[in-house]
């Protein structure tokens, strides 16, 4: 028995051992590899060493890769690749700028970095915002009043223009592809910032709203992404009390389970292409794939830019009975929810409600 324990605890500390001999390989090769960095960026130690002046232009919309070669054939750098890993881990390798910069061979890297991130030309700044819940065409109108594109640009951009994310990969073939993934916020842009690339910018902040959770509960939910994002924008247009979302979730899931025609007012009018304050029953009967009156399922993409607080709902919605929701309150938004047909009519006559 006493042999055992021995051994058990020979194995425990010969384990321990074996972990501290790993870590400490681990952290020698990190200064190595931090060492051997840093001796290739750095100049060489010979204090009586001549140092040169140079002066060096940066052509306006140079990438890094573009700046760290001028560099290194100017003699200001050792190693262009070093420069733009450098570049890259201090997070400024889209911040560099453009014009004449005065550098001599004395100067550090990082020296280097910060003198053409932040004393070049400046370029001119567009800041602008995006609500949630607008769509394809009012963004493009929203980015012209800022007199950086073209309506027709973005719209021409957005549908033909590659930019090659997981989720646009997996897009059905429609028109307004990009409908539903320019995600809404106050972005910043240069002014001479093509339509391709203030579209790159709102697609990268969808592609990092949504994280690989939201792809992994879509799944589970038994939908794709695109699915999802089309209830968020249906929930996005028909919600306005924040904690109403994941409830209208359930609603629109429930009826989707049973086969019920959505129904969902935000669809006809996006169908219609004309805001209006209130439809009319003539509406109703538009032709259209976006009419979840008299077709079933959801509509064949979303009806407009959803915000994060639409599509969280929507991936994480309320377990409930409800199937039917009508608007009691017209200064707050708020709804009343039923779960029976005679409850829902009583409660459109109770608000004066048509739909």
């Amino acid at each position: 028995m006493i042999n055992k324990i021995l051994g058990e605890v020979f194995n425990y500390m010969l384990k321990i051992v074996i972990i501290i001999g790993a870590v400490f390989a681990i952290y020698q090769a990190s200064m190595w590899a931090y060492g051997s960095g840093y001796e290739l960026m750095a100049k060489e130690p010979d204090a009586n060493r001549t140092i040169i002046t140079k002066e060096i232009s940066i052509p306006q919309g140079a990438s890094t890769e573009t700046i760290a070669n001028i560099l290194e054939e100017n003699e200001l750098i050792r190693s262009a690749v070093y420069f733009r890993i450098l570049a890259k881990l201090q997070g400024v390798d889209s911040l560099f700028q453009y014009g004449d910069f005065s550098l001599n061979t004395g100067m550090e890297p990082e020296e280097i970095i910060t003198i053409l991130s932040e004393e070049g030309e400046k370029r001119e700044v567009v800041k602008f915002t995006i609500p949630e819940g607008f769509s394809l065409e009012q963004i493009a109108e929203r980015v012209a009043a800022q007199g950086l594109c073209t309506e027709s640009e973005f719209m021409d951009a957005a549908e033909n223009g590659n930019f090659g994310y997981r989720f646009i990969d997996e897009l059905p073939d429609r028109p307004k592809r990009l409908q539903g993934y320019l995600f809404p916020a106050t972005y910043e842009v240069y002014a001479d910032a093509s339509a391709e690339d203030i579209i790159s910018k709102m697609l990268m902040k969808f592609d990092d709203v949504f994280i690989d959770e939201y792809y992994v509960q879509a799944e589970e939910l038994g939908y794709s992404v695109d699915e999802i994002i089309t209830i968020a924008s249906m929930i996005e247009k028909e919600v306005r009390v924040p904690e109403e979302r994941p409830k209208v979730a359930g609603v629109i899931y429930n009826r989707l389970n049973i086969d019920m025609s959505l129904q969902m007012c935000s669809t006809v009018m996006y169908a219609l292409g004309v805001p209006r304050d209130r439809l009319l029953y003539s509406d109703l009967e538009i032709i259209s794939p976006y009419n979840t009156y008299n077709n079933l399922g959801l509509p064949i993409g979303p009806i407009a830019n959803p915000g994060a607080a639409a599509i969280e709902a929507t991936l994480y919605p309320e377990n409930h009975n409800y199937l039917y929701f009508v608007l009691k309150d017209t200064e707050t938004g708020a709804h009343e929810f039923n779960a029976t047909l005679d409850d829902h009519n009583a409660a459109k006559n109770k608000y004066n409600q048509k739909f």
